[in-house]
């Protein structure tokens, strides 16, 4: 048997998990919801919240979380009788269409002998002549292409089990990232420049929730590229959208995206301004502390692969850069407004401005233990790597 657990939750993490779990929690404070950290590792961050939570909706809004589960039990140890307790508590009931389950594992568990209790399982459900199939993958966890494709949410079930200190969680995913509205976007769209404007829909969303801001107060783009922040943005359900971009061509990229997402997803798009500005003259259009938060990827430098001289002249160019527009950033932000923006790590350079930033009236707000408070987003063979940052205007 084991001890029921109300109300606690499991996010399935990305694959940068500790971004993932910053994001999580910023979103969660947002929204004003309580809650306590029980678990956390490279996989999944389990919360214990005082409310019940929107699964469906946390998940549409977050852009690092590929599954969320309800979880329904602390077990000592994982075995046949509590299993099918677990399923029993979705009030399963014979039907017509074959049930279909699966298990998403997390931690230190033998995969095949999760298996065999699947089986078992299997055999149990056709004893009470319930027509079932036991959906497996060569992953311990079920992917959320799997688990739509087999519709394990409302049609089956995808139990989770998780491994920590305390015992095993045990639970029943309820939403699934959509992989295929993100790669719409992201390849879908008409206007795609692969020299530039490359920032994936998923890390734009996790910036925008990076910020902490409502969505009636006013965000800024002041690199737009082909518009990825403001098409998340207006997916988000921002009102008060402004993009820029000293160049002509991004400025169009932004504007035919803007009108294919109008055309496609019937969003109101009103709320949106697009200038061609260079990011130091924001003055020219905008009020002073009219801007409650920047969130951009600027120009990160060339693809290719430099030597460590031609590294090194583009890292004092681009730091040259940077300082001159968040000069123009201070002036336009609100007080206690921040900017959330990406600076590369071009062959393990980084950017040595963060004092020069705090002269300006910049504070950082760490969002790791590292000693530069950022977070590094990257891929493997990566050649450019992106490190995240959160300033807060002082």
């Amino acid at each position: 048997m084991f001890k029921r657990q109300p109300l606690k939750y499991a996010f399935v993490l990305g694959h940068v998990p500790l971004f993932s779990r910053v994001e999580i929690k910023r979103l969660l404070a947002l929204r004003n919801l309580k809650f306590k950290e029980l678990f956390s590792s490279k996989e999944a961050l389990v919360i214990e919240s005082e409310a019940k939570l929107d699964l469906c909706a946390l998940q549409e809004r977050l852009g690092g979380t590929i599954k969320i589960a309800r979880l329904v039990a602390l077990a000592p140890e994982v075995n046949l009788e509590n299993l099918e307790q677990v399923i029993s508590s979705h009030g399963l009931k014979a039907k017509k269409q074959k049930f279909k389950f699966g298990f998403s594992l997390f931690g230190e568990i033998n995969k095949r002998e999760i298996e065999k209790i699947g089986l078992a399982i299997k055999r149990n459900l056709g004893a009470r002549r319930i027509n079932s199939r036991l959906v497996v993958s060569k992953d311990k966890s079920l992917s959320s292409v799997i688990v739509r494709k087999e519709k394990l949410i409302g049609q089956g079930l995808d139990l989770v089990i998780i491994k920590t200190p305390e015992g095993y969680l045990l639970g029943l995913t309820e939403s699934v990232q959509d992989f295929n509205e993100f790669s719409k976007r992201d390849y879908g769209r008409p206007a795609r420049d692969d020299k530039s404007g490359m920032l994936p829909p998923k890390l734009a969303r996790m910036m925008i929730n990076l910020s902490s801001t409502r969505t009636d107060q006013t965000i800024l783009d002041p690199f737009c590229g082909s518009g990825t922040v403001i098409q998340e943005a207006l997916f988000l359900g921002y009102k008060n959208i402004i993009a820029s971009d000293i160049s002509q061509k991004a400025v169009e990229f932004t504007q035919n995206n803007i009108d294919w997402l109008q055309t496609k997803y019937q969003l109101e798009t009103s709320g949106v301004k697009v200038y061609q500005l260079d990011a130091v003259d924001l003055l020219d259009l905008l009020e002073p502390s009219s801007i409650d938060a920047i969130i951009t990827e600027p120009y990160l430098g060339p693809p290719e692969k430099l030597q460590v001289n031609q590294a090194k002249k583009i890292i004092n160019e681009l730091s040259e850069l940077y300082l001159k527009s968040f000069k123009a950033f201070y002036q336009v932000l609100k007080p206690t407004g921040r900017v959330v923006m990406i600076f590369p790590i071009i062959g393990s350079q980084h950017l040595g401005i963060l004092d020069k930033l705090r002269a300006l009236g910049f504070s950082v707000e760490p969002l790791s233990d590292e000693p530069r408070g950022s977070i590094v987003y990257s891929r493997p063979n990566q050649r450019i790597l992106r490190e995240i940052f959160v300033f807060e205007k002082k």
